[in-house]
């Protein structure tokens, strides 16, 4: 597992705007398939709301373990499978019709092969062959990859939570809540925390006490695949599974996602954003991945040395940037679909919570499901058409340490 630091970070002079939104933009809504999937109500467990300042502590160890299920989700950090029912309940209810076709891509020496894709013109903004941010259907949203302020640090980490499989102690001392517990003696820093779904499952606790130490969660996939080499079925089981991890878990519903070694197109975007989630990206990269020679994309890399890493750095940002997480340095409050539910930004300390968020159990029109869109391609979902934000620094055994700039 790889806890991934990531940053977002604008510099100074003139940035694009990532919260741009056209005017045509696709309207999603609450994914109506985890209406009544329950998440936890006692705060006791998780918070229920932003958690006020006094109430994050220092030094806090975790629960006991949490009492789920994990027979009822597929193998941890292994592809689920598309024939499952809930899978296809979810594939039912897509509309295709705004999924581009496009082929999944290829692995080659594990990566992406993007020889033969022509990378100048791009045609499916493809953002391993060219880095493209901006979608070329113009009825999804531009990714989320700056933060428009010059001097704001989008602090952000990729892959937890993390939890050391180990009978070493020493090592163990590494997992959460060791790096919450930093975060908050050095200033109660809140960041934005991609989770993969797996190992939300297999470290509930810890899945917990981020949020309720006031991070914000977005979803990072379920086996942290490139995801452009997967079928539609595929994505949608990726996405579906990491997201009921997080609402079973937490009881939110992440609108945000990142896609794993920054591998996504516009056919994968359009998924995420039919699932609820918008694409968050980042700008420049480091090769943080590759900084001690690791051969599979820095997969496994010593969770020691990542935490370390990302503690000897952040610091030096405090010192130098105003480190927030994404959604405070582009002004948005509202992560979730859940109306409880509101993050403080530069604009407001304090937000009203969002007027057009459904109430529990309610999609975003007010009802407890929603209308089948069916498929409207020959072949369903998998038909034929045609591989971090905010530039990473560190990437530790599936971790990276990121930042923003333009």
């Amino acid at each position: 597992m790889r806890l991934t630091t990531t940053v977002i970070a604008a510099a100074a002079g003139w940035v694009w705007a990532a919260v741009a939104v056209h005017a045509e933009i696709l309207e999603n809504s609450s994914p109506v398939w985890l209406a009544d999937v329950a998440g936890p109500t006692d705060p006791a467990i998780v918070a229920q709301e932003y958690p006020k300042d006094e109430s994050v502590i220092q030094n806090r160890e975790l629960p006991g373990p949490y009492p789920l299920d994990i027979s009822t989700y597929p193998k941890p950090l292994q592809p689920p499978p598309t024939d499952h029912p809930e899978v296809q309940k979810v594939v039912s209810q897509l509309d295709w019709s705004k999924v581009p076709q496009i082929q999944p891509r290829t692995i080659k020496v594990w990566a992406v092969d993007i020889s033969g894709y022509d990378a100048h013109s791009d045609p499916d903004c493809w953002w391993s062959a060219s880095t493209c941010k901006r979608p070329k259907l113009d009825y999804l949203p531009e990714d989320i990859y700056t933060c428009p302020n010059a001097g704001d640090w989008g602090l952000n980490y990729d892959d937890g939570p993390l939890r050391i499989w180990s009978f070493n102690e020493t090592q163990k001392a590494w997992q959460e809540p060791h790096f919450y517990n930093f975060l908050v003696d050095h200033g109660k820093q809140k960041a934005t925390l991609f989770f993969i779904g797996s190992n939300v499952i297999t470290f509930p606790e810890a899945a917990q006490r981020a949020l309720s130490d006031g991070h914000t969660i977005c979803a990072h996939t379920w086996s942290h695949k490139q995801m452009t080499t997967l079928t539609n079925e595929e994505i949608v089981a990726e996405f579906y599974w990491t997201s009921k991890a997080i609402k079973e878990v937490m009881g939110i519903t992440p609108k945000c996602w990142r896609p794993p070694y920054g591998d996504v197109d516009d056919r994968v975007r359009a998924i995420a954003w039919l699932m609820g989630m918008r694409t968050v990206i980042w700008d420049q990269d480091s090769n943080d991945w590759n900084l001690y020679g690791t051969p599979a994309r820095g997969s496994h890399e010593n969770s020691n040395s990542t935490v370390s890493m990302a503690e000897r750095w952040l610091p030096k940002l405090q010192e130098a940037f105003r480190v927030m997480p994404i959604h405070k340095c582009i002004d948005d409050p509202y992560p979730y679909w859940e109306k409880a539910w509101a993050y403080p930004t530069l604009k407001n300390a304090d937000p009203p919570l969002d007027p057009k968020a459904p109430e529990s159990g309610q999609t975003s029109e007010g009802e407890a499901g929603s209308k089948s869109h069916g498929s409207n391609h020959a072949d369903g979902p998998s038909a034929s058409a045609a591989s971090h934000l905010f530039l990473p620094l560190t990437t530790l055994l599936l971790a990276a340490l990121s930042f923003f700039t333009f």
